[in-house]
């Protein structure tokens, strides 16, 4: 599938990064770029592949107001990410919207109707665990899926302060509580404390440790999961595998991943060894100085080649900085540091969100956590 569509992706991937850095808003044509990475990545079907491609490239003729009715929510079933075709896909662009509306003190316009697919502890036990295996003759590997599918109903569900979002009728303790008890009891790997794709391969069952699915259930449940101590243990072993079963992303760059790497090693601080904290410290000097070296320039911009879009490249850069402590004394939880550019770098920053003036989710969130003070 890459060998067939990769240099037609590639070649929309960059023009799509061009305009919108010159300023053109590209809400629709990002997400089905998404979609169309996707169907390449983890699925067989070319037919679908071919057709998604052909709507991305006539999605870039779509007006400012067409291109921006992507980021609006749904009055039929209370969604956002109305350029996506995929269910997974617009619950998981839902949940920032959401969480953006909860921080201005809002509440959303339509019910969220589209939930009601997972609306029972049953419905949502049934649904994580069609996910959790895939099969070579399925044709679809499920472990895209499945990370996304954690990141938006573990954010939906399981983060308190968006309870207010939900109708009281709707029954998210008991699906939330089904979701972590599927989480702990059917999923995690006993033996790392972490979780992934399982693969069914000539009859028995292979495991996999997926470092952006063990980030986000742990993220989402604030670290409070089972075998913490093994999973910090596991996640400074796997420094030099490639992602998404290590930290290496191809030989580049990659903030997103790196923020994963971080939170995780904040969440188990408190459970090292003296040995392992000198481990982290080491390894979170280096993330830092690759970070600063490799994804930023001299005037504060972040390298956007490794996403699909701007606002993608600020946040991950923003979080992983942010979560190292980088503009907060309050955050360095692994060092006493005294940093001497972190002002100028804070204003180059958002200087260059404010030149881009990309109103989304991400960069409302990104803009968020440089402002933040101690």
């Amino acid at each position: 599938m890459n060998r067939l569509y990769a240099p037609a992706f590639d070649e929309v991937q960059a023009k799509l990064l061009s305009r919108q850095a010159k300023g053109q808003p590209l809400a629709c044509s990002v997400q089905m770029l998404t979609e169309v990475s996707w169907l390449i990545q983890y699925t067989n079907d070319k037919a679908r592949v071919e057709k998604r491609l052909a709507d991305l490239g006539q999605s870039l003729d779509f007006p400012v107001e067409r291109q921006r009715a992507a980021l609006e929510q749904s009055p039929v079933d209370g969604s956002w990410g109305g350029c996506f075709e995929e269910w997974f896909l617009r619950m998981w662009a839902s949940a920032d919207p959401a969480k953006e509306l909860m921080h201005r003190g809002q509440r959303p316009a339509h019910p969220l109707r589209f939930l009601d697919r997972i609306g029972t502890p049953g419905k949502i036990r049934s649904h994580m665990a069609a996910l959790k295996i895939s099969t070579a003759a399925g044709g679809r590997d499920h472990r895209k899926e499945l990370n996304l599918t954690v990141t938006g109903l573990g954010q939906l569900l399981l983060l308190g302060e968006l309870a207010p979002l939900f109708d009281p009728a709707w029954p998210r303790e008991a699906v939330a509580a089904a979701l972590r008890d599927f989480m702990d009891e059917e999923w995690q790997d006993s033996d790392t404390g972490y979780w992934g794709s399982w693969y069914e391969v000539d009859g028995r069952i292979v495991k996999t440790d997926d470092l952006s699915m063990t980030f986000h259930i742990a993220s989402y449940r604030d670290g409070n999961v089972p075998l913490l101590d093994r999973l910090v243990r596991k996640t400074l072993r796997i420094r030099d595998r490639p992602y998404p079963f290590g930290w290496h992303d191809r030989g580049t760059q990659n903030n997103h991943h790196a923020y994963d790497v971080v939170r995780l090693l904040r969440f188990g601080w408190p459970h090292m060894t003296l040995e392992e904290r000198a481990k982290t410290q080491a390894e979170l000097f280096i993330i830092t100085a690759r970070a600063r070296r490799l994804s930023l320039d001299g005037a504060g911009a972040f390298d956007l080649r490794p996403y699909s879009s701007i606002d993608e490249a600020y946040y991950f850069g923003v979080s992983l900085l942010d979560e190292i402590g980088y503009f907060r004394a309050s955050k360095r939880f692994w060092i006493d540091w005294n940093i001497d550019d972190a002002e100028e770098l804070r204003a180059q920053i958002l200087a260059n969100i404010d030149r881009f003036g990309i109103d989304s989710p991400m960069m409302a969130s990104a803009r968020r956590k440089l402002v933040a003070r101690d």
